[in-house]
């Protein structure tokens, strides 16, 4: 079965499956990238933050909010890969951080109370900036990454041209269901990162999940595979992560699940959001009280000196 794509308002295609590199090391992506592009994938998914920039990337890191530091960091993308322009390119959080003297530094500290140094840039301010790179001819799309709803309405108000995408996490146990009729309805596509429930926070993942697997086994397929292919059934770009060449070209097998195997994954839904970063003592998603960001925000604190001790 053919890979399928998904039109994007900007009139360009993304293919339903990617290649994630997030924890991926440098050295690993290189290699992981050559095997994905050997089975056939033509999506690949990275970010400044990840550390293998210098090999593939696709988003605005925090810390280049600025208008002015906008095209500075799309600059050094497009020199890193020796590409001409990007294809899409994403606000990868909507927080920004003070820009560090370092332009590889990813998350600068505040002196004055030890705590990442976040700041405020008007997140249309950034979009102005990146809509002018794509009318320069520097990236073909652009969209966001862990925008919620009011903040992709906020954006609106300004924004000459709307997002293509909406980088978010979701898995069996965290599906975003509502959110992402929402989002379709409204011509924005979906891409869901940690599509397997990620595992470093030593929480369960869907991939071990009892029911996944009875639906793989009963299939003749992977776990991952199952997960993969629900996501895609439900009109999402998922982007799976590995580096292991057999698993990188089983992942991007396609195949149809039946109505009674989508109903089994979709009942498992935990509304689990695993991927919150609290140590930045702001409120993303609207889910955390004050007293709960304090916490999370002295536990790092406490942490970090710890490692320095």
């Amino acid at each position: 079965m053919a890979i399928k794509s998904y039109k994007l308002n900007s009139g360009y295609s993304i293919p339903a499956i990617g290649l994630g590199t997030w924890q991926s090391k440098p050295n690993e992506v290189a290699r992981a990238v050559e095997s994905a592009l050997r089975s056939g994938y033509r999506h690949i998914d990275a970010a400044a933050i990840y550390d293998n920039e210098d090999e593939i990337t696709s988003k605005l890191w925090n810390t280049h909010h600025k208008p002015e530091d906008v095209e500075i960091a799309v600059d050094t993308t497009l020199k890193d890969l020796q590409l001409d322009y990007l294809d899409l390119y994403l606000i990868h959080w909507p927080v920004s951080f003070k820009k560090a003297a370092s332009e590889r530094e990813r998350f600068p500290i505040n002196p004055e109370n030890e705590q990442v140094h976040v700041t405020d840039v008007p997140i249309q301010d950034t979009w102005r900036a990146m809509e002018t790179l794509v009318q320069e001819g520097k990236i073909r799309s652009i969209g966001v990454s862990n925008f919620t709803r009011e903040k992709i309405e906020e954006l609106w108000k300004t924004a000459t041209i709307k997002p293509a995408v909406n980088q978010i996490e979701i898995h069996p146990y965290f599906q975003q269901t509502a959110f992402v009729q929402w989002m379709q309805e409204n011509n924005i596509v979906v891409e869901a990162y940690s599509p397997l429930g990620n595992n470093i926070y030593n929480l369960p993942r869907d991939v071990d999940d009892q029911k996944i697997q009875e639906v793989a086994a009963h299939l003749g397929r992977q776990p991952a595979q199952v997960i993969i292919n629900w996501a895609v059934e439900r009109s999402i770009v998922v982007l799976p992560k590995s580096v292991t060449p057999e698993r990188i070209a089983a992942n991007l097998e396609a195949f149809e699940l039946s109505k009674d195997a989508m109903d089994l994954i979709s009942s498992l839904d935990k509304n689990q959001r695993y991927n919150f970063p609290a140590r930045l003592g702001v409120n993303i998603f609207g889910e955390k009280t004050e007293e709960e960001l304090r916490r999370s925000v002295e536990d790092w604190k406490a942490a970090q000196r710890k490692l320095k001790e």
